[in-house]
């Protein structure tokens, strides 16, 4: 039994949509699951994974108790342990680039672990780590090869519809930066631009037959 288990917090969910969109069915039928250790501080765009990848996703919200100290690593080291004794889950994909999971992997030596990291976030300390206890690991940089911008313009458009209500007191501009920083994703200015003439200029507010106003965004 696999699960893909990932660590919201250091791992990039538009690499990893990408990835998973490029597996097969016969690739997917090996894996049970996908469980998502998220904290509040990350995108909003975990939220919609599961609506385009077919596996299921389980999407745990980890709770502060000090705003300063995230719980993440925590709550994802006890997870994985309990699915390992108690569901008899012997084979875990770590999708992470952050060395706190080495405590993780020590601790379960009869477990198999495949750990996918990204290039620009893994030290090379892990990676000496990893090859001394034999454990496999690989750049999820290297299976991007799906195209995301459908998936990329869905969470631009679910935290753009956040800000409608307010729309007439913020500035256009601002609202475009904003939405691509909560979002995660980077975009040259030549596509911030063309996401905003196309969508946030053409803004429009609508009456219906009861005389309620709501804001339409043109798609």
């Amino acid at each position: 039994k696999t699960v893909i288990v990932v660590d919201c917090e250091n791992a990039d969910i538009y690499k990893l949509f990408s990835c998973l969109q490029g597996l097969n069915d016969e690739e997917l039928e090996k894996v049970e699951k996908i469980i998502l250790y998220d904290d509040y501080h990350t995108t909003v765009a975990w939220e919609h994974l599961n609506k385009y990848v077919k596996l299921q996703v389980e999407r745990i919200q980890v709770e502060r108790v000090l705003d300063r100290k995230s719980l993440v690593d925590i709550m994802m080291t006890a997870g994985v342990c309990r699915h390992y004794f108690e569901n008899k889950v012997d084979s875990f994909i770590l999708i992470s680039s952050d060395s706190d999971f080495w405590g993780l992997i020590s601790s379960l030596p009869e477990a198999n672990f495949l750990v996918m990291y990204e290039y620009e976030k893994c030290s090379g300390a892990i990676k000496e780590a990893l090859n001394e206890k034999g454990i496999y690991y690989c750049a999820i940089d290297d299976f991007c090869t799906a195209n995301i911008d459908k998936f990329k313009k869905l969470v631009l458009f679910s935290i753009l519809e956040k800000y409608l209500p307010d729309i007439a007191y913020i500035n256009g501009k601002d609202l475009l930066n904003k939405i691509y920083c909560e979002a995660r994703i980077m975009a040259s200015e030549t596509e911030k631009k063309a996401f905003f003439d196309k969508h946030i200029k053409t803004i429009q507010l609508k009456c219906d037959k009861e005389g309620n106003f709501s804001f339409e965004i043109k798609k």
